[in-house]
């Protein structure tokens, strides 16, 4: 999700005032060093010795919620704070750490490898989870809906591919969903689309829909919940613009790693730690990534499937295949 410009938080309530607090202490200073800075609302946070940048991005908050943010500069890791208990289907923040890579951008035919790493936790309360660890029943309880996302965007503008609020692409990887968090294009009288690929261990699920702004968002969604996430992804960007759903010839530019924070009744605490990217650019190679397939085959298949941009593309892969 798009980060808008980073400006001071709007004065916290005092349930935002005393969970900062409890997890960092007075003055947004950690009580034990284990983080050196914490940051709320649209405000972010870079590291000095290696300019990696983290930001709360509370871009669409509401007068009864909060979004921090705290920072451990080495080894790098993280830690959100949220509380959104109003509106519950909307995302209103996407605390998240900005990854980067030499090459980028670059089109997307032009990606030979991209590696994405990270893992993670998440819980109620103010406390971080140790690495990997999920209190389900807690979240439930509270009513969280949230997801854990690798978020990246593409144009066919260098320019705009390095802009969240003005490209014309964005593709989503989510290694973790709760409660009532859905991608952009999902249809609940389907249980899933016929439109899959295998990373690892781990089947997604692609999605497709339009944000507000208009930009086209492409979501693949994990079958289940993976804490810790290593794998090679670049099939499913090969599945995108190989089967002409994307051009070929868009840049890949921004590339982040967080969560998604949509509600919850209570306070919820996601942190994050060993997040990397690896970047071979070249030649892509021709992977298996799979057609598109029949719409017989899906209940309800994404609405791009029989629009006439889709129509289009598909002929002309076909007659110059």
């Amino acid at each position: 999700m798009a980060a808008l410009a980073l400006q001071p938080h709007p004065r916290l309530s005092l349930l935002a005032r005393l969970a900062v607090l409890l997890a960092v202490g007075p003055w947004g200073q950690t009580t034990a060093g284990a983080y050196d800075a914490t940051v709320c609302g649209q405000m972010g946070y870079t590291i000095p010795f290696n300019n990696m940048t983290f930001n709360a991005d509370a871009w669409n908050p509401d007068v009864k919620g909060f979004q921090c943010i705290s920072v451990q500069d080495s080894p790098p890791a993280f830690a959100a704070t949220w509380s959104w208990s109003s509106n519950p289907e909307m995302v209103h923040s996407y605390p998240h750490v900005k990854l980067t890579a030499p090459g980028l951008p670059t089109p997307l035919s032009n990606i030979s490898a991209l590696a994405l790493s990270a893992q993670w936790s998440m819980g109620p309360g103010s406390k971080p989870r140790p690495a990997r660890v999920v209190d389900h029943d807690g979240l439930t309880n509270d009513g969280t809906s949230a997801n854990v996302a690798f978020d990246m965007f593409a144009d066919r503008d260098v320019a705009k591919a390095l802009n969240e609020q003005t490209a014309e692409t964005e593709i989503m990887i989510w290694v973790g969903k709760f409660g009532h968090a859905e991608p952009l294009g999902f249809d609940a009288n389907m249980t899933k689309t016929c439109f899959t690929q295998t990373i690892g261990d781990a089947e997604f699920v692609l999605y497709q829909g339009h944000n507000e702004r208009g930009t086209d968002v492409f979501t693949w969604v994990a079958s289940a919940n993976q804490t810790t996430f290593t794998a090679e992804v670049s099939p499913l960007l090969q599945y995108l613009w190989r089967n002409g759903l994307v051009s070929a010839k868009s840049h890949l530019g921004l590339v982040s790693f967080g969560s998604e924070a949509y509600h919850s009744e209570g306070t919820v605490t996601f942190s994050a730690s060993e997040f990397d990217m690896d970047l071979v650019t070249g030649a892509a190679p021709k992977l298996a990534v799979g057609h598109l397939c029949s719409p017989a085959a899906s209940t309800n298949p994404p609405q791009w499937l029989f629009s006439s941009a889709f129509i289009m593309s598909a002929t002309l892969l076909y007659l110059i295949s």
